[in-house]
C-alpha cells in the first residue's frame, strides 16, 4: 500500500470511530437524573421532610451541567468528523490527481 492509501485508511478509520462515540452520547442518564430532582424536588409537596427539596435542586443543576457536557462533547465530535471527512476528501482527491494532498 501506497502512503497516501495508508493515509485515507486512516481517516477512514478515524471517523468510523468519532462516529461511533457520537452515536454512543446518549442522554437517557442526564434525562432520567433530572427526573429523580425533580421528585426530590417535590417530596416535600408529597408530604415527605423538606430537606429533600434542597437535595432536589442540587440533584436537578447537576443533571443540567452534565447534559450540558455531553451536548458540548457531542458538537466537538460533530466538529473532528467534519475535520477528518474534508482532509480524507483533500487525501482521495490528491490521490485521483496525483498531486500532493493539501493537510
Amino acid at each position: 500500500m501506497m502512503p497516501k492509501e495508508q493515509r485515507i485508511e486512516h481517516m477512514k478509520n478515524r471517523i468510523a470511530e468519532s462516529k461511533k462515540a457520537l452515536g454512543g452520547s446518549r442522554y437517557i442518564g442526564p434525562l432520567m437524573v433530572i427526573f429523580f430532582g425533580i421528585v426530590l424536588f417535590l417530596a416535600p409537596v408529597l408530604g415527605f421532610g423538606g430537606e429533600f427539596f434542597g437535595m432536589g435542586v442540587i440533584t436537578v443543576l447537576l443533571a443540567i451541567v452534565w447534559a450540558y457536557s455531553k451536548s458540548r462533547d457531542a458538537t466537538q465530535l460533530k466538529k473532528e468528523i467534519y475535520r477528518y471527512e474534508w482532509d480524507l476528501y483533500n487525501l482521495e482527491k490528491g490521490l485521483e490527481k496525483g498531486n500532493k494532498p493539501t493537510l
